[in-house]
């Protein structure tokens, strides 16, 4: 290769050693953010903040007592047996360190439900429009795994040696021996960043990868995010919302909303009964609470009265279906299950909310219910970066002893 070509080949590879540093120090400081002053990165499915947050955004929140909680804010709120939900403050009262806050999302005309209590919560401090679906895209086990290779193949090519003669290399044997030998890529600095730069994307995939778990709960409004199915039968009708992609890869402690409605549209089938059943692995260890409203759940809030119809408990897959609740004739409630599973395991569960009366019965399921699987059983990304970068440094140091050796062999 001439000259010209190899400055090419070490311009090039100097400009990703930068661009890898660049992101490297980009993880330390958000390591550094979410470690000294209590930060993390949320992300928004839906647009109840829009047009400020539109559907897609990511935003960094801190941590802020109550105390500091101003109307205007805009705060991420977390709910007992509930997913979070973030709207902008409209109202403050209270004194000490707890206050009473109600919030609107700016694309509602209404505040939420219910007023909220804090002792603390989490300020919007800036969003980035459409930068969810980057950090759920890198976030993806296909991409780490390249992003781990490509790490690997670029320490080697930074630490790789340069041939010591002209031999099969095309070098002039006129050069000046330093330009001659040494890593291939000159800038030692660079190789260094490299290093740190793999090793902090590994040290900052933990917190950033465990966004998007939390941010997948975050503003839910199932009017947007699931789907509506209809059961029908010649007096009852129900009609099921919930979102097939979310049951099928639960994480822990993250709740998973499925809302029935059960309509009594004519005296003829007498009282009817609404039972739920589960089927499949005992071993996912499924927790239910299952209420009751009297209208259509909006964004997991009941809009009109609503009733605990069961506490969360763990639901027991070769149980007998248990009984939710008797309606009379002309009458209409919808139930909203929130479904958690206490830890990665193993395993399927299918449920079934039943209505029946008289001699009619009607089913809604929402489809199979089961956890994400864990990528935690892989090695852990900081451990990835690590062994990518001594891979990298072990295949280049392997390549400059052969090299030395036939040096030596040569110059005898």
């Amino acid at each position: 290769m001439t000259r010209n070509g190899r400055r090419v080949r070490g311009v090039a590879a100097n400009a990703l050693l930068n661009v890898a540093a660049l992101g490297g120090a980009l993880c330390v400081l958000l390591v550094l953010l979410g470690t000294l002053m209590n930060v993390s990165i949320i992300m928004f499915k839906t647009g109840s903040m829009s047009p400020t947050i539109p559907a897609g955004s990511a935003a960094l929140v801190r941590e802020i007592p109550a105390s500091e909680i101003r109307v205007g804010d805009v705060l991420t709120v977390d709910r007992p047996g509930q997913l979070p939900v973030t709207h902008r403050v409209t109202s403050v009262e209270g004194t000490g360190a707890t206050r009473m806050i109600t919030m609107r999302g700016d694309a509602n005309e209404t505040d939420d439900p219910a007023p909220y209590t804090l002792n603390s919560a989490r300020l919007v401090v800036f969003s980035i429009p459409h930068l969810a679906r980057l950090i759920v895209w890198f976030s993806n086990p296909a991409v780490l795994g390249l992003l781990t290779v490509a790490t690997a193949i670029l320490v080697t090519w930074a630490f790789w040696p340069k041939p010591r003669d002209g031999r099969g290399s095309g070098a002039s044997a006129t050069e000046p021996e330093d330009e001659r030998s040494g890593p291939r890529h000159a800038a030692p600095v660079a190789s260094v960043a490299i290093v740190t730069a793999a090793l902090a994307l590994g040290g900052a995939a933990g917190p950033l990868g465990a966004a998007p778990a939390l941010a997948a709960g975050l503003d839910p409004d199932p009017r947007e995010t699931a789907v509506r199915a209809v059961s029908a039968g010649n007096n009852i009708t129900l009609t099921s919302i919930g979102d097939p992609v979310a049951m099928r890869t639960m994480r822990p402690a993250v709740p998973v909303l499925w809302q029935v409605g059960v309509r009594v549209h004519s005296p003829d089938p007498g009282e009817v009964s609404v039972t739920l059943d589960a089927a499949g692995a005992a071993s996912l260890g499924l927790r239910l609470d299952v209420r009751e409203c009297d209208t259509e759940w909006l964004a997991g809030e009941c809009p009109g009265t609503e009733t605990q119809v069961s506490g969360d408990g763990t639901i027991d897959p070769v149980a007998a279906p248990r009984l939710v609740t008797v309606l009379p004739n002309d009458s209409e409630r919808w139930f909203l299950i929130a479904a958690t599973v206490p830890r990665v395991a193993a395993g399927t569960v299918t449920l079934t909310l039943r209505a029946a009366g008289g001699s009619e019965v009607v089913t809604a399921e929402p489809g199979p219910l089961t956890a994400l699987p864990e990528t935690g059983g892989a090695p852990p990304a900081w451990l990835l970066a690590g062994g990518a970068v001594a891979l990298g440094l072990a295949a280049a140091a392997t390549a400059s002893g052969v090299a030395a050796l036939r040096q030596r062999r040569f110059e005898r």
